[in-house]
């Protein structure tokens, strides 16, 4: 009998994992959705403009912090508590703290194993990363995203959390095969986008590097990608602008 339910219990385990996985999964998604209908509302309020990103940076990741009026201040590596969430220009649209973080991460403050953190989502670094309308190296206004759609452009996405600090993933210029910041892994080898259109999505990483990067451990920084070929890095760079902007 034991060897019976040993036995069932090995077969049933592997599914309820997957079926776990995929809760955290829809989960995420729905955060996504409501940050991206924030972030739609900021820019109806605010004359198309889109919500700054900008941030302060020192060289290590303590000092990568976002700056004052950002969507999001502080630091993620760091934040002991929720206070600069409440903070950021999005928090008056929606009110609840959960939806920044994906309920599969499980990273907690500095790596210390006590508090656990409370953002996982980052924006991308062409959504207004220097917020001046004459700079021509990101999107300012919504009307400006054009080549690629808003249905392409991608606008939050999860880091992995050896990655996130700041406000903001940065991204290379499209044909610098390298990732600058890193997007999490934790939906099944895959993580959650959201578009200036409004829909979210999740993607599935394919490349071995990809995974061979996510498996690392400190701060995950400036990884080298498969020049040309790359599946992964190529998908993201679909999503960003060809630069410099008009």
């Amino acid at each position: 009998m034991i060897a019976i339910i040993a036995i069932l219990a090995s077969m049933l385990l592997p599914a309820l994992g997957r079926a776990k996985a995929k809760g955290q999964q829809i989960a995420c998604l729905n955060n996504y959705r409501q940050l991206q209908l924030c972030w739609q509302m900021y820019v109806d309020d605010n004359n198309d403009a889109l919500t700054p990103n900008a941030t302060l940076s020192t060289g290590n990741r303590e000092g990568f912090i976002a700056t004052k009026d950002t969507w999001i201040n502080g630091n993620a590596f760091t934040d002991a508590n929720s206070t600069n969430i409440e903070s950021g220009v999005l928090f008056p649209y929606n009110r609840s703290i959960k939806i920044y973080k994906c309920p599969a991460d499980h990273s907690t403050v500095r790596d210390e194993g006590r508090i656990p953190r409370f953002r996982s989502v980052s924006m991308s670094s062409y959504m207004n990363d220097i917020p001046n309308p004459s700079d021509h190296s990101c999107w300012h206004t919504l009307s400006q995203i054009k080549d690629p759609a808003p249905s392409k452009a991608f606008v939050f996405l999860d880091e992995h959390e050896n990655s996130i600090e700041n406000a903001r993933l940065t991204i290379t210029v499209i044909g610098n095969w390298r990732w600058i910041d890193f997007p999490g892994t934790r939906h099944l080898n895959g993580c959650v986008l959201s578009f200036a259109d409004g829909h979210a999505e999740t993607w599935r990483w394919r490349e071995p590097n990809t995974l061979r990067i996510s498996s690392m451990k400190n701060w995950i920084q400036n990884q080298r990608a498969v020049p040309n070929t790359d599946r992964d890095l190529g998908r993201i760079f679909a999503g960003v602008p060809r630069l410099p902007l008009p």
